[in-house]
Protein backbone atom coordinates (compact mmCIF):
# COMPACT_ATOMS: atom_id res chain seq x y z
CA UNK A 1 0.00 0.00 0.00
CA UNK A 2 1.30 3.28 -0.84
CA UNK A 3 2.32 5.65 2.44
CA UNK A 4 0.44 8.97 2.54
CA UNK A 5 2.55 11.74 2.35
CA UNK A 6 1.92 14.67 4.53
CA UNK A 7 0.49 17.36 2.11
CA UNK A 8 -1.67 14.39 1.10
CA UNK A 9 -2.83 13.73 4.87
CA UNK A 10 -3.40 17.07 5.08
CA UNK A 11 -5.58 17.47 2.55
CA UNK A 12 -7.47 15.01 4.04
CA UNK A 13 -8.32 16.48 7.14
CA UNK A 14 -9.09 19.82 5.93
CA UNK A 15 -11.89 17.70 3.08
CA UNK A 16 -12.80 16.24 6.14
CA UNK A 17 -13.43 19.21 8.77
CA UNK A 18 -14.36 22.08 6.02
CA UNK A 19 -17.76 21.66 6.21
CA UNK A 20 -17.90 22.69 9.75
CA UNK A 21 -14.71 24.57 10.47
CA UNK A 22 -15.41 26.91 7.26
CA UNK A 23 -12.63 30.01 7.04
CA UNK A 24 -10.74 28.63 10.13
CA UNK A 25 -10.22 25.27 8.66
CA UNK A 26 -6.77 25.72 7.56
CA UNK A 27 -5.86 26.58 11.51
CA UNK A 28 -7.92 23.84 12.71
CA UNK A 29 -6.34 21.26 10.10
CA UNK A 30 -2.59 22.39 11.73
CA UNK A 31 -3.42 21.79 15.06
CA UNK A 32 -5.18 18.10 14.56
CA UNK A 33 -2.10 17.30 12.43
CA UNK A 34 0.25 18.57 15.41
CA UNK A 35 -2.01 16.65 18.10
CA UNK A 36 -1.69 13.49 16.31
CA UNK A 37 2.29 13.70 15.80
CA UNK A 38 2.35 13.78 19.54
CA UNK A 39 0.18 11.15 20.59
CA UNK A 40 -0.17 7.64 20.95
CA UNK A 41 -0.70 5.44 17.54
CA UNK A 42 0.36 5.78 14.30
CA UNK A 43 0.13 10.13 13.18
CA UNK A 44 -1.87 9.36 9.82
CA UNK A 45 -3.96 7.21 11.22
CA UNK A 46 -5.11 9.16 14.33
CA UNK A 47 -4.87 12.58 12.65
CA UNK A 48 -8.14 11.18 10.02
CA UNK A 49 -9.62 10.02 13.81
CA UNK A 50 -9.32 13.41 15.09
CA UNK A 51 -10.66 14.98 11.81
CA UNK A 52 -13.65 12.86 11.65
CA UNK A 53 -14.87 13.71 14.91
CA UNK A 54 -14.54 17.42 13.98
CA UNK A 55 -16.50 16.80 11.08
CA UNK A 56 -18.92 14.94 13.03
CA UNK A 57 -19.85 18.32 15.02
CA UNK A 58 -17.69 18.30 18.02
CA UNK A 59 -15.61 21.46 19.01
CA UNK A 60 -12.11 21.33 18.04
CA UNK A 61 -10.86 21.19 21.84
CA UNK A 62 -13.02 18.23 22.36
CA UNK A 63 -12.02 16.78 19.74
CA UNK A 64 -8.11 16.94 20.21
CA UNK A 65 -8.44 16.83 23.81
CA UNK A 66 -6.64 20.25 24.02
CA UNK A 67 -8.39 23.44 23.95
CA UNK A 68 -6.46 27.36 23.76
CA UNK A 69 -7.99 29.73 25.39
CA UNK A 70 -6.07 33.15 25.63
CA UNK A 71 -2.73 32.76 25.90
CA UNK A 72 -2.96 29.08 28.05
CA UNK A 73 -3.75 25.51 27.05
CA UNK A 74 -6.21 23.32 28.48
CA UNK A 75 -7.25 19.63 28.99
CA UNK A 76 -10.77 19.06 27.50
CA UNK A 77 -13.48 16.79 28.40
CA UNK A 78 -16.78 15.50 26.48
CA UNK A 79 -18.53 16.03 29.93
CA UNK A 80 -17.07 19.92 30.23
CA UNK A 81 -18.23 22.58 27.64
CA UNK A 82 -15.63 23.56 25.94
CA UNK A 83 -14.22 27.19 25.65
CA UNK A 84 -15.17 29.33 22.70
CA UNK A 85 -13.42 31.98 21.24
CA UNK A 86 -16.36 34.44 21.89
CA UNK A 87 -15.89 34.02 26.15
CA UNK A 88 -12.30 35.42 25.36
CA UNK A 89 -14.26 38.63 25.18
CA UNK A 90 -15.63 38.22 29.11
CA UNK A 91 -11.87 36.90 29.95
CA UNK A 92 -10.37 40.23 28.62
CA UNK A 93 -12.81 42.24 30.43
CA UNK A 94 -12.52 40.95 33.32
CA UNK A 95 -8.70 41.19 32.77
CA UNK A 96 -8.67 44.64 32.50
CA UNK A 97 -10.39 45.08 35.74
CA UNK A 98 -7.60 43.19 37.59
CA UNK A 99 -5.22 45.10 35.69
CA UNK A 100 -6.54 48.30 36.48
CA UNK A 101 -7.62 47.41 40.24
CA UNK A 102 -3.27 45.92 40.46
CA UNK A 103 -2.44 49.77 39.10
CA UNK A 104 -4.07 51.40 41.67
CA UNK A 105 -2.55 49.11 44.38
CA UNK A 106 0.11 47.17 43.14
CA UNK A 107 1.12 43.98 45.57
CA UNK A 108 -2.45 43.98 46.52
CA UNK A 109 -4.18 40.26 46.88
CA UNK A 110 -6.77 40.50 44.51
CA UNK A 111 -9.90 38.04 45.18
CA UNK A 112 -12.40 36.86 42.45
CA UNK A 113 -14.69 34.39 41.72
CA UNK A 114 -15.02 32.52 38.43
CA UNK A 115 -19.21 31.18 39.21
CA UNK A 116 -19.77 28.10 36.79
CA UNK A 117 -15.97 27.37 35.74
CA UNK A 118 -16.43 25.06 33.41
CA UNK A 119 -13.06 23.94 32.33
CA UNK A 120 -11.01 26.30 34.36
CA UNK A 121 -10.58 28.44 31.69
CA UNK A 122 -11.34 31.83 32.95
CA UNK A 123 -9.65 30.93 36.44
CA UNK A 124 -6.61 29.54 34.69
CA UNK A 125 -6.30 32.48 32.21
CA UNK A 126 -6.96 35.08 35.01
CA UNK A 127 -4.41 33.59 37.40
CA UNK A 128 -1.60 33.04 34.77
CA UNK A 129 -1.96 36.44 33.83
CA UNK A 130 -2.01 38.15 37.12
CA UNK A 131 0.41 36.63 39.96
CA UNK A 132 -1.48 38.31 42.75
CA UNK A 133 -4.97 37.20 41.96
CA UNK A 134 -6.52 34.48 44.03
CA UNK A 135 -9.59 32.61 42.49
CA UNK A 136 -12.21 31.22 44.14
CA UNK A 137 -13.96 28.87 41.03
CA UNK A 138 -17.08 26.44 41.37
CA UNK A 139 -19.42 24.57 39.18
CA UNK A 140 -22.78 22.84 39.22
CA UNK A 141 -21.38 19.47 38.34
CA UNK A 142 -18.41 17.43 39.54
CA UNK A 143 -16.79 16.51 36.31
CA UNK A 144 -16.13 20.14 35.73
CA UNK A 145 -14.64 21.09 38.88
CA UNK A 146 -12.51 18.03 38.60
CA UNK A 147 -11.18 19.59 35.20
CA UNK A 148 -10.92 23.22 36.40
CA UNK A 149 -8.26 21.52 39.00
CA UNK A 150 -6.91 19.28 36.60
CA UNK A 151 -6.14 22.44 34.81
CA UNK A 152 -4.63 24.59 37.37
CA UNK A 153 -2.15 21.64 38.97
CA UNK A 154 -1.00 21.21 34.90
CA UNK A 155 -0.45 25.20 34.36
CA UNK A 156 0.93 25.73 38.10
CA UNK A 157 -1.48 27.55 39.23
CA UNK A 158 -2.86 25.27 41.74
CA UNK A 159 -1.81 27.55 45.10
CA UNK A 160 -3.42 30.28 44.32
CA UNK A 161 -6.97 28.80 42.79
CA UNK A 162 -9.53 26.85 45.18
CA UNK A 163 -12.54 24.68 43.81
CA UNK A 164 -16.07 23.51 44.63
CA UNK A 165 -19.11 21.77 43.23
CA UNK A 166 -22.56 22.93 43.66
CA UNK A 167 -25.24 25.13 42.91
CA UNK A 168 -24.19 28.76 42.06
CA UNK A 169 -23.19 30.46 45.80
CA UNK A 170 -24.09 27.80 48.32
CA UNK A 171 -20.83 26.11 48.15
CA UNK A 172 -18.97 29.44 49.17
CA UNK A 173 -21.37 30.44 51.81
CA UNK A 174 -19.99 30.33 55.77
CA UNK A 175 -16.54 30.33 54.50
CA UNK A 176 -16.14 34.13 55.34
CA UNK A 177 -15.93 35.44 51.22
CA UNK A 178 -19.14 37.48 52.06
CA UNK A 179 -17.96 41.12 50.96
CA UNK A 180 -14.35 40.56 50.24
CA UNK A 181 -14.13 39.85 46.24
CA UNK A 182 -13.23 42.61 43.66
CA UNK A 183 -14.45 40.36 40.84
CA UNK A 184 -16.94 37.83 39.94
CA UNK A 185 -17.15 36.55 36.31
CA UNK A 186 -19.67 33.76 35.12
CA UNK A 187 -20.00 32.71 31.35
CA UNK A 188 -23.64 31.05 32.44
CA UNK A 189 -26.05 29.41 30.09
CA UNK A 190 -27.96 31.22 27.68
CA UNK A 191 -29.60 29.60 25.28
CA UNK A 192 -33.31 29.58 25.40
CA UNK A 193 -34.68 25.81 26.31
CA UNK A 194 -36.78 25.84 23.20
CA UNK A 195 -34.46 27.03 20.81
CA UNK A 196 -31.60 24.59 22.64
CA UNK A 197 -34.45 21.63 21.77
CA UNK A 198 -34.80 22.48 17.97
CA UNK A 199 -32.11 25.71 16.17
CA UNK A 200 -29.24 24.22 18.60
CA UNK A 201 -29.99 20.57 18.94
CA UNK A 202 -26.85 19.77 17.96
CA UNK A 203 -25.03 21.04 20.66
CA UNK A 204 -26.31 18.27 22.42
CA UNK A 205 -24.61 15.86 20.46
CA UNK A 206 -21.09 16.49 22.30
CA UNK A 207 -21.44 18.45 24.96
CA UNK A 208 -23.57 18.84 28.22
CA UNK A 209 -27.25 20.04 27.98
CA UNK A 210 -26.61 22.40 31.68
CA UNK A 211 -24.04 24.27 29.97
CA UNK A 212 -26.40 25.71 27.98
CA UNK A 213 -29.99 25.49 28.93
CA UNK A 214 -30.67 29.17 30.31
CA UNK A 215 -34.20 28.35 30.80
CA UNK A 216 -37.74 29.85 29.14
CA UNK A 217 -36.14 33.03 28.22
CA UNK A 218 -32.29 32.22 28.65
CA UNK A 219 -31.75 34.41 31.44
CA UNK A 220 -32.70 32.14 34.27
CA UNK A 221 -29.10 31.85 35.63
CA UNK A 222 -28.19 35.54 35.08
CA UNK A 223 -31.30 36.11 37.47
CA UNK A 224 -29.86 34.23 40.12
CA UNK A 225 -26.27 36.12 39.44
CA UNK A 226 -27.55 39.31 39.27
CA UNK A 227 -29.55 38.76 43.10
CA UNK A 228 -26.63 36.66 44.61
CA UNK A 229 -23.46 38.06 43.82
CA UNK A 230 -23.33 41.10 45.59
CA UNK A 231 -23.49 39.26 48.66
CA UNK A 232 -19.89 38.40 48.27
CA UNK A 233 -18.94 41.79 46.16
CA UNK A 234 -16.43 44.44 47.95
CA UNK A 235 -18.71 47.86 47.44
CA UNK A 236 -17.00 48.97 44.16
CA UNK A 237 -16.39 45.59 43.45
CA UNK A 238 -17.31 44.43 39.61
CA UNK A 239 -19.55 41.88 38.26
CA UNK A 240 -18.97 40.59 34.39
CA UNK A 241 -20.89 37.96 32.59
CA UNK A 242 -21.16 36.74 28.52
CA UNK A 243 -24.88 36.80 27.29
CA UNK A 244 -26.47 35.68 24.20
CA UNK A 245 -26.62 37.65 21.01
CA UNK A 246 -29.68 40.19 21.35
CA UNK A 247 -30.26 39.76 24.93
CA UNK A 248 -28.93 42.98 26.08
CA UNK A 249 -32.27 44.82 26.30
CA UNK A 250 -33.36 41.89 28.57
CA UNK A 251 -30.25 41.65 30.78
CA UNK A 252 -30.01 45.71 31.29
CA UNK A 253 -33.86 45.40 32.82
CA UNK A 254 -32.93 42.48 34.61
CA UNK A 255 -29.77 44.69 36.26
CA UNK A 256 -31.75 48.12 36.50
CA UNK A 257 -34.17 46.49 39.26
CA UNK A 258 -31.18 45.22 41.24
CA UNK A 259 -30.43 48.53 43.72
CA UNK A 260 -26.79 47.03 44.39
CA UNK A 261 -25.65 47.96 41.34
CA UNK A 262 -24.55 51.60 40.03
CA UNK A 263 -25.58 50.93 36.61
CA UNK A 264 -24.73 48.74 33.85
CA UNK A 265 -22.58 48.70 30.71
CA UNK A 266 -21.81 46.46 27.80
CA UNK A 267 -18.40 45.04 26.13
CA UNK A 268 -19.24 44.68 22.69
CA UNK A 269 -17.55 42.01 19.87
CA UNK A 270 -15.55 42.56 16.94
CA UNK A 271 -19.24 42.85 14.83
CA UNK A 272 -20.22 45.47 17.57
CA UNK A 273 -22.87 43.56 19.33
CA UNK A 274 -22.88 43.56 23.11
CA UNK A 275 -22.04 40.11 24.84
CA UNK A 276 -20.50 41.18 27.96
CA UNK A 277 -22.36 42.67 31.00
CA UNK A 278 -20.35 45.24 33.01
CA UNK A 279 -21.90 46.01 36.56
CA UNK A 280 -20.11 47.75 39.65
CA UNK A 281 -21.59 47.54 43.06
CA UNK A 282 -22.79 50.51 44.78
CA UNK A 283 -19.95 52.55 47.32
CA UNK A 284 -20.88 52.39 50.56
CA UNK A 285 -20.85 56.15 52.59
Amino acid sequence: MEETTPPQLRAQVLALILPVAGAGAEGEADRILERAAAGPGEPAARALELARKRAQGAPLGLATGLQAFLGVTLAAREDVLAPREETELLGRSALAVLAGLAGQEPGRELRMIDMGCGSGNLTCALAAAMPQARIWASDLTASCAALTVENAARLGLGERVQVSCGDLFEPLRGRGLEASMDLVVMNPPYIPSSSLEKTHARLLEHEPREAFDGGPYGISIVTRLLQDAPAFLKPGGHLLFEFGQGQEKLVQRLAERREAYAGIGFAADAQGAPRVGILRTLERP
